[in-house]
């Protein structure tokens, strides 16, 4: 209750402190242009250009609210297919301007020129173009208000040219690119920005203060679009891939040479069903990536999550996203809103179990079909997203004996999104809706027994600001899912990492083994304030124990009721010595539904900007004694300890030629368990084409408690008829990213990515869970237990007290070093807008000799002698505009 009051009366004075500015809103016209009158070069010397343009830019940095120190000037035109914009940029020293060249959608530090466009005028969502002074150009997605997304890609064309006066550009932008509500006069939101690199200057059309919220609700009134009537929007993207693998195999590998050479024709459409909604679909897509996923070490029970690339599925992905929306700040402390669609669950590996054979070929992947995706609005306050995927039934080939057969690993599966928003009371409330489908069809037991025949997810979520300038905004989501199959994939499902219902201590829900069918439930809701320099975020939220949403979302836990509660202030003005300076002070707690405390913790973050742009930023952490239920893999609740942590992180000025940034942290419990990690990038820039960033990373890890087995014995009557081993585990890894960008021109780039990674883990000190909700451990070589290492059949053997009681067992030999060379070269040359030929090649090789052991040479030796695989590729996509 005291919490309650305290939070209360902050709320209550921030509000009554907050304020916000109210200025006039600025009107741009556009001028319209008979068609093809443009030639874009970027030269200015067409006659609308000669026309009284706009330039007053105001700065948001170094100096908020300062004229900016160079002229701007910008035009905009139209005729009936495309949208001109045109700027010319001033510079009292022109010698000075960056003109570094980069791949395109890479922004970096330098002269920019952004253009904002909110062509719904629903001060929510819109475009951004952005191009440098070298041509290097930029394009994503406006939404929630504030954020941006440069996922997206347009196509559009842009150019510049440098001259005595300083630089100046030219856009030209399909309309087909945007989406708009048509009609006789229409008037859109639009923005600028200007970025001048030497002196770190940024300044817009329309600066928006730091301390007031919102980015596209304050654009600019773009009037003058009148008699608009774009054409029906259709686009085809019809592409090939030839590739060619050389990988490691058996050279009596019957499939090897049959699947080493592959050549894939398809084709990718958007058809403009209005000038607003969009459908984009495919046939036989490539879905390969061109980008390589980084080798990952995970000794925990949880899988590891990986970006999407695949283009098909990133672009419009904000559309998809729930529960985030009206908040510019979303803090989850390991409770965050659920991601209900993770689109690489499509078209994933597949599944299903194998006979032994003497040689297999199984998929890497399963081909997807066919794909559709609507996105857009209905109307100027709702919007629309759907898709609709159909992945196809996949085989593993078995060869034995100069005998083939087939078993099937994926069953013909059904992947259905659908998504929608709408706003009310401009834009001061919103609704959304979403549901998710995965239905299966399934006929083979051993598919059966481990996946879903249906699956399906459905949630509200939504906000409402809580005052007339916007300053607090209330979130909320509710979600609910329910899946069906098998009593052996309900039994499996039950016992995944983030439920372990088969606990012997479970209380809530306890396993059974019965079951068809789980059903789940999840809410959430959270307080921010947009504004100002006082912070404060709260968030209240509870994941049932069976809310399910991994067949097409991606989910780490459940069974969980959080809170937590940010305070926070904000300097946003220089003081001699920064330039800006925040601080942040957080505490959370989780329980499970059984009422057991598994999460309590202090959170202290602090980030600095000097004057000469270096940045500094500082962390700590103090987490107090909670209980763990997943550390035994399904075992009894144990205790976690008390533990802290800090880290310091650096960042230099990014308008040097070097770019160095370091970071470095330091974590210990009260069962002396550590954890250090150390690492710097630098990127070095030599000329205005190359760009090298080099960044290792060395981390230590000496954990006493690293899990190694559950093992039954029912002498074992503390811990439940098992034994829960675990080992004290050395880990060192070494890892780098090493990347060159050389950019030859805007539409020419060589990129080259290589990542080595050693990791080595030695076990020792085994021990065993003594007694549930403790922290107490029995180690094996103590009080008459005993514990014996056999060399050759290479396994700990194990005597838990000595007497005759307990039966003997044995252990693997845990330890392992891995070690991993992956890398990729991508020459990348978009031949004309949308029409892009890639060259690339990818190179992956392992080794594991010399487990346990650590000795950087002879690793990277063996490393480097072991054989590797090698894929190369040559994609070309052709862009038609009918």
């Amino acid at each position: 209750m005291k919490k309650f009051i305290l939070l209360s009366l902050l709320l209550f004075a921030s509000i009554i402190s907050a304020s916000e500015t109210k200025t006039p809103q600025k009107i741009m016209s556009a001028f319209k242009i008979e068609r093809a009158t443009i030639l874009v070069d970027g030269k200015l010397d067409e006659v609308v250009w000669k026309k009284i343009p706009i330039d007053e830019f105001t700065q948001k940095d170094p100096k908020e609210g300062s004229p900016a120190t160079q002229r701007t000037e910008v035009w905009i035109a139209y005729d009936e297919e495309y949208l001109y914009v045109a700027a010319k940029l001033y510079d009292t020293n022109p010698e000075l301007i960056d003109i570094a060249l980069s791949r395109r959608d890479n922004y970096f530090t330098s002269d920019w020129f952004g253009f904002y466009v909110d062509p719904f005028n629903d001060k929510k969502t819109g475009n951004f173009f952005g191009i440098n002074a070298a041509g290097t150009m930029v394009d994503g997605v406006l939404f929630n208000d504030s954020w941006d997304d440069s996922s997206w890609d347009g196509v559009w064309e842009g150019k510049t040219t440098i001259n005595g006066e300083g630089w100046s550009l030219e856009m030209r932008i399909p309309f087909s690119q945007l989406r708009f509500k048509e009609s006789d006069k229409m008037v859109w939101g639009i923005n600028f920005n200007r970025e001048i690199k030497r002196n770190g200057e940024s300044s817009y059309y329309v600066m928006v203060p730091k301390k007031e919220s919102g980015f596209v609700s304050r654009f600019a009134s773009l009037e003058g679009l009148n008699g608009i009537k774009p054409k029906q929007r259709l686009e085809i993207l019809p592409y090939i891939v030839q590739k060619a693998q050389y990988l490691v195999h058996d050279k009596n590998d019957p499939f090897y040479k049959s699947n080493q050479y592959k050549t894939t024709i398809g084709a990718d459409f958007k058809i403009g069903l209005s000038s607003s909604l969009n459908i984009d679909a495919t046939i036989n897509p490539d879905f390969g990536q061109v980008e390589v996923d980084p080798a990952v070490i995970n000794l925990s029970a949880f899988e590891s999550y990986f970006e999407e690339k695949r283009p098909f599925f990133i672009e419009g992905s904000n559309s998809f996203y729930f529960g985030i929306g009206g908040a510019n700040n979303n803090w989850g402390f390991n409770f965050s809103w659920p991601e209900l669609f993770y689109s690489r669950r499509i078209g994933r590996s597949p599944q299903g179990p194998t006979s032994s054979a003497d040689y297999v070929r199984y998929p890497t992947e399963t081909n997807i079909l066919g794909a559709a995706k609507l996105t857009g609005k209905l109307d100027d306050v709702t919007t629309l997203g759907a898709v609709s995927a159909v992945t196809e039934r996949t085989f593993v080939t078995l060869y034995n004996n100069g005998f083939q057969t087939t078993e099937q690993v994926e069953p013909l599966t059904h992947y259905g999104i659908l998504r929608t928003k709408r706003e009310f009371n401009d834009g001061r409330q919103s609704l959304g809706f979403m549901m998710t489908t995965v239905n299966r069809q399934l006929n083979t037991a051993s598919l059966e027994s481990r996946l879903a025949k249906n699956a399906f997810t459905f949630g509200l979520d939504g906000y409402t600001f809580l005052d007339e300038d916007k300053v607090y905004v209330l979130s909320g989501a509710l979600a609910g899912s329910y899946i069906h199959g098998t009593e052996k994939f309900v039994q499996r499902l039950q016992k995944r990492p983030y439920r372990y219902f088969q606990r012997p201590d479970a209380t809530y829900m306890p396993y059974d083994s019965t079951l068809t069918s789980l059903e789940g439930w999840y809410g959430r809701v959270t307080l921010n304030k947009q504004q100002g320099n006082f912070y404060i975020n709260a968030a209240l939220g509870a994941a049932s124990p069976g809310f399910e949403h991994n067949d097409l979302g991606f989910q780490w836990m459940a069974d969980r009721i959080n809170s937590h509660l940010v305070l926070g202030y904000r300097w946003f003005e220089p003081d001699g010595v920064f330039r800006n300076k925040s601080v942040y002070l957080a505490h959370a707690r989780s329980y499970n539904f059984e009422g057991n405390l598994i999460q309590n913790f202090i959170w202290l973050r602090s980030n600095l900007q000097f004057e000469n742009y270096w940045q500094l930023g500082v962390n700590g952490f103090y987490a107090f004694e909670a209980m763990n239920p997943s550390a035994t893999r399904g075992g009894p609740l144990i205790k976690n300890p008390e533990g802290y942590s800090l880290a310091a992180d650096v960042t230099t000025d990014s308008r040097k030629q070097i770019i160095f940034e370091t970071s470095i942290s330091y974590e210990r419990d009260l069962l002396k368990g550590e954890a250090t990690s150390f690492g710097f990038n630098v990127q070095w820039k030599p000329n205005s084409q190359i760009d090298f960033t080099v960044g290792p990373q060395y981390q230590i890890n000496n954990d006493t408690r690293q899990w190694v087995g559950n093992f039954a014995d029912v002498s074992a009557t503390n811990t439940y008829g098992t034994r829960y081993v675990f080992a004290n585990i050395d880990q060192k890894t070494l890892s780098a990213n090493i990347r060159l960008n050389w950019t030859f021109t805007p539409t020419l780039s060589l990129q080259l990515f290589l990542q080595p990674l050693l990791a080595v883990g030695n076990y020792y000190n085994y021990k065993e869970i003594a007694k549930p909700k403790t922290l107490d451990l029995n180690e094996y070589g103590k009080n008459g237990s005993t514990i014996v290492y056999d060399n050759t059949s290479g396994e700990y053997i194990i005597d838990p007290d000595g007497a005759s009681s307990a039966k003997s067992f044995s252990v693997g030999n845990p330890n392992f070093n891995f070690k991993s060379l992956r890398g990729n070269a991508v020459l990348r040359w978009e031949a004309m807008p949308g029409s892009i030929l890639y060259f690339v090649w990818s190179h992956d090789q392992q080794n594991y000799d010399d487990a346990g052991e650590f000795i950087f040479g002879r690793d990277l030796r063996n490393l480097w002698k072991s054989e590797g695989n090698d894929v190369f590729m040559v994609k070309f996509s052709y862009w038609l505009d009918m």
